[in-house]
C-alpha cells in the first residue's frame, strides 16, 4: 500500500508525454557516443516542451554528469545555458512525499532509490514513457513503459 496521497488531478497520466532522466540528457552533449547521441536528440527533436517532463534531481545529476563526468567536460557557462533552456520544460519538484513515495517503489519493484525517484517524478509528472538509459528497456513499471531511446521507441 502506498503512503503518498493520490496525484491531483493536473498530475494524471497524459498520453504522449515522456520523462526524460538524466542519462538520456547527457547524450544530447556526448560526442563520444554517437549513435546514442543522434537517439536522444531524434526523441527530443520529435516531442514539443510539453509532451517532455524532467525533474528538478534530474537537472542536478545532468549539470554534474556534464561538467565532471564526461571525457570531454563542458563548459559552465555551456551547462548553464542547457539548465535554462531545460527548466522551460514541464519540471517536477522533489519534495519528501516525492522522495517517500520514491523508497516504497524502490522496495516494491527492486530499484535503488535514484532509479525510483526518476520513476515517481515521471509518475507525478502524468508521463506514460520514461526515456532512460538506466532501467531495462521494455519494462512496464508504475504504470509507465520505460525506453532506451537507443533501443528505436517501443518493443
Amino acid at each position: 500500500m502506498r503512503g503518498s496521497p493520490p496525484l491531483p488531478r493536473e498530475f494524471r497520466l497524459v498520453p504522449g508525454r515522456t520523462f526524460v532522466d538524466a542519462s538520456v540528457l547527457v547524450r544530447l552533449f556526448d560526442d563520444d557516443e554517437p549513435v546514442r547521441q543522434a537517439a536522444a536528440r531524434a526523441l527530443v527533436g520529435d516531442l514539443n516542451g510539453p509532451a517532455l517532463v524532467v525533474s528538478g534531481p534530474v537537472l542536478a545529476e545532468f549539470a554534474e554528469t556534464v561538467m565532471v563526468r564526461l571525457a570531454r567536460p563542458l563548459a559552465p557557462v555551456a551547462v548553464r545555458r542547457a539548465l535554462t533552456e531545460l527548466s522551460e520544460l514541464t519540471v517536477v519538484s522533489a519534495d519528501a512525499s516525492l522522495v517517500l513515495a520514491a523508497a516504497d517503489t524502490a522496495e516494491e519493484e527492486e530499484l535503488g532509490l535514484r532509479d525510483a525517484l526518476t520513476l515517481e517524478a515521471a509518475v507525478l509528472g502524468g508521463c506514460d514513457r520514461l526515456a532512460t538509459e538506466a532501467m531495462r528497456h521494455g519494462t512496464v513499471l508504475r504504470g509507465i513503459h520505460v525506453e532506451d531511446p537507443a533501443f528505436g521507441g517501443n518493443e
